[in-house]
Formats: C-alpha cells, sequence, structure tokens
C-alpha cells in the first residue's frame, strides 16, 4: 500500500510552530506513535507534534496516523535538543511528554539526559506560562533527577510518584505492569515567564540585512572575476566555538547563477543546504552578485548556517 506522508511530516522548509498553529503539544520519543494518536484524538482541536531520532519509529507512527484519519499530528525527524529550539517558536508549546525515555545512566552519556540543565532551561523557554514538561520512567533515580533538575529551573515540581501509568497508554507502560515493575513521574509546571531564554537572534530571509565586506577588500577585488572568487570557496572550513561549516562543492549555470553546497554542523545538529548566487553576468553593468539561501532543503538558521553566509560575503562580496 501507498502511504503519502507529505501531510504529517514537517520539515526545515515549513518554518517554526508557533502560537499561530493554536493549542499545540509535544511528545519527544513516539515510538510506534500510540500516545500521540491517543492525544490527537482525544484533543481534535489542538496540533499534537511529535519528534523521534529513529526513521523507523517516524514511518510506523505516520502510517498509525494515517490509517487514524487524523489530521492534527505533525511529525519530525531530529535530535529534539536541537529541533527544540530551531524549529519552535519561544512560548508555544502547552505541554511536553517524554514516555520511558532511555535514562542514559553511563557517567559518559549524562549530557543526553533530559536531566541537564541546559535541556531543562530550552523546554521553559519554549512553553507557554502554566506549560508543562511531564515524564514517565521506571527508573526512581531518574524520575528524582529530572524533579531536581527542572525545580532548579524555575518550575514548580511535583514530588507525586504514581504506581502505573494511567491506562497504559504505551507499550512499555503495559510491560512494565505485567512485570510489577514501578513506574515514577517528574512533573513540571512552568510559571511565569523567563526572559532571554534561549531567544535566537534574527533569522536571515533571503535578502535581509546586508553583509559586505570592508572597501579595502572591496577595492582589491576589483578586477577578479565573481566565478573565479566563488569557486575559491570549495574546500573552505570556518569554525566556532559550537559550529563547523564545510563549503564542499559549487555549480555554474549557463544564465550565470551559481550553487554553492555546504555542510553544517551545529552541537552535532547536521544540515545539508545550498546557497543561490545570482553573479554579475545576470546583472545589469555595476551591480553586484546577491545572494539567498535555496529554497530545495531550506536549513535552520543556526549559527553555523549564518557563518557561512558572513564569510561568503567577506571572501566574494556577495550581498544578502
Amino acid at each position: 500500500m501507498y502511504w503519502n506522508f507529505s501531510e504529517i511530516l514537517r520539515g526545515r522548509e515549513d518554518g517554526r510552530f508557533s502560537r499561530a498553529d493554536g493549542p499545540l503539544s509535544l511528545e519527544i520519543g513516539f515510538g510506534n506513535g500510540e500516545y500521540i494518536e491517543r492525544t490527537a484524538r482525544a484533543e481534535r482541536g489542538s496540533l499534537a507534534v511529535g519528534i523521534e531520532v529513529s526513521q523507523w519509529c517516524l514511518a510506523k507512527a505516520a502510517r498509525r496516523v494515517i490509517a487514524a484519519g487524523l489530521d492534527n499530528v505533525r511529525l519530525m525527524l531530529g535530535d529534539a535538543r536541537h529541533l527544540l529550539k530551531w524549529a519552535f517558536e519561544p512560548s508555544c508549546v502547552d505541554a511536553v511528554y517524554m514516555n520511558y525515555p532511555c535514562p542514559w545512566p553511563k557517567r559518559r552519556h549524562a549530557e543526553r539526559r533530559v536531566t541537564t540543565n541546559l535541556f531543562a532551561r530550552l523546554v521553559r523557554s519554549r512553553l507557554v506560562a502554566g506549560g508543562s514538561f511531564n515524564l514517565l520512567t521506571d527508573v526512581g533515580w531518574y524520575a528524582a533527577e529530572a524533579r531536581e533538575t527542572f525545580a532548579r529551573a524555575g518550575f514548580s515540581v511535583s514530588a507525586a510518584e504514581r504506581g502505573s501509568e494511567p491506562d497504559c497508554m504505551t507499550k512499555y507502560g503495559r510491560k512494565w505492569r505485567e512485570m510489577g515493575r514501578e513506574v515514577y513521574s517528574a512533573v513540571a509546571v512552568k510559571t511565569g515567564e523567563a526572559a532571554g531564554d534561549f531567544e535566537l537572534e534574527d533569522d536571515m530571509g533571503e535578502h535581509s540585512a546586508e553583509f559586505e565586506p570592508a572597501a579595502g577588500e572591496r577595492a582589491s577585488r576589483a578586477d577578479k572575476p565573481i566565478r573565479e572568487a566563488l569557486a575559491s570557496l570549495v574546500g573552505d572550513k570556518i569554525e566556532g566555538r559550537d559550529y563547523i561549516a564545510l563549503f564542499r562543492e559549487i555549480f555554474f549555470a549557463g544564465d550565470g547563477t551559481a550553487l554553492i553546497g555546504i555542510i553544517s554542523v551545529d552541537e552535532g545538529f547536521e544540515q545539508h543546504y545550498r546557497i543561490r548566487v545570482i553573479t554579475e553576468e545576470r546583472r545589469a553593468v555595476g551591480r553586484r552578485a546577491t545572494g539567498s539561501i535555496d529554497t530545495i532543503g531550506c536549513p535552520y538558521r543556526t549559527p553555523g548556517v549564518r557563518a557561512s553566509l558572513k564569510h561568503i560575503s567577506a571572501k566574494t562580496g556577495v550581498i544578502f
């Protein structure tokens, strides 16, 4: 059977979620999609969004949602630590759910847990006032650590522990109950607003604020063809505190358009994208080349992406 996921999957080119999307809940690590299906059924007037790192789980959940005839579900593939920041506007999520995530018990994996201060602050910045973070786990110390971490981040945290998941809405909930295992919870409610939490720098649209090289650089390149300057980008690597961007390739069309292929990695979040440049060959005499992010594979405007645009401008004189 052919499954059309286009209405369910949410990609980088679709923009960021905001309050304009209406009431919104988020499940991180939705597995086979059982919980998010139930959430969407119960709250038909709300949007249920899911993030998952497994492509196999994404496909299973998408098929489940389509078969159920639900149109208020959107699924994303990727790491929630990055997608929360780059795919959601501040203060737009009503509730975040995590059901039985891996507790990452080894010390060297501790930064992957939901119990880090950074993650708690990120969740807080994306929740509306009164919004909640809800964790279910079969690991007692993990729930206790999560409650402590979210309390430090300014949440009102429930210390209540319940012995079983209500109605056992997930596969693991039923499994643990059959085995007689305890189920623990951490419920953290955002009280008030926290100004400045993970506010992004202004996004650069296709032709936003201009980046121009210094006057001396422009003069030294006055007689250098733009094609040669653009070609010299291939192989360049720029690095910042939390990002790397690598210029992999460039293509020139007969009409003077150039496409620059770039890979950027921001704190482990990898994006592949292209920058489209309209060179002077397509411009009236005396006008400089202009560039924009190509709409196919349009990336989130992470620090690595912004740095790559600045690098192009500084080295070639292209204006964005």
